[in-house]
């Protein structure tokens, strides 16, 4: 309910001047199946961008959704995506990491608000048709060389000269039984 509050019903029924919006919910398994759809539904009625928002992210910086959709949008980057922290066994890393020799090593630190990296989570991702277009499908697979469909799809990106930019102006809390804020507090949440 709190996306439902937080993020949905601003999203649907907030109109903003600067853009149409056409909200798709899929909900499916595998997730790689969702995305491809929610993907192909986006490119057949004609959109420019498609912003993937996660129903366990919630604005934290700035509040309204429309604001942070258009932040990203600004940046004019083929794939864009903002912060939230990654639920991991192995505690909150932000969704954001580096390849390294024999896998990835997750970005903890950086200077200013806009920078590159190689793979992210997809949570909050704004990402231009021309990227789809390009790159042959599946867009989302979950193999054993990558460890989610995200990096699957980021990795085949790279792959076709697509980098991938952070906005870290741009924050997410990412919800469940608790929420993990991009600044590592954890808010327990009441069920």
């Amino acid at each position: 309910m709190e996306w439902v509050e937080k993020c949905y019903g601003p999203l649907r029924f907030v109109g903003v001047p600067w853009c149409g919006k056409i909200p798709f919910l899929c909900r499916g398994v595998p997730i790689a199946v969702a995305r491809t759809k929610m993907v192909e539904d986006a490119l057949s009625a004609g959109c420019t961008h498609i912003f993937f928002l996660d129903t366990d992210h919630v604005p934290e910086s700035p509040l309204d959704p429309n604001e942070a959709l258009r932040l990203l949008y600004e940046c004019d980057a083929d794939i864009v995506t903002g912060l939230y922290r990654a639920k991991k066994k192995e505690g909150y890393p932000y969704n954001i990491w580096k390849r390294v020799s024999g896998g990835y090593t997750p970005i903890e630190s950086w200077s200013g608000n806009w920078f590159e990296c190689d793979v992210a989570g997809i949570g909050n991702s704004l990402i231009k048709r021309e990227v789809f277009e390009k790159i042959p499908k599946p867009w989302f697979k979950w193999e054993e060389l990558a460890p989610s469909e995200d990096f699957y799809f980021f990795e085949k990106a790279a792959k076709h000269g697509f980098k991938l930019w952070v906005f870290a102006d741009v924050k997410f809390s990412h919800i469940g039984s608790l929420a993990v804020q991009t600044d590592g507090n954890i808010r327990t949440l009441r069920v």
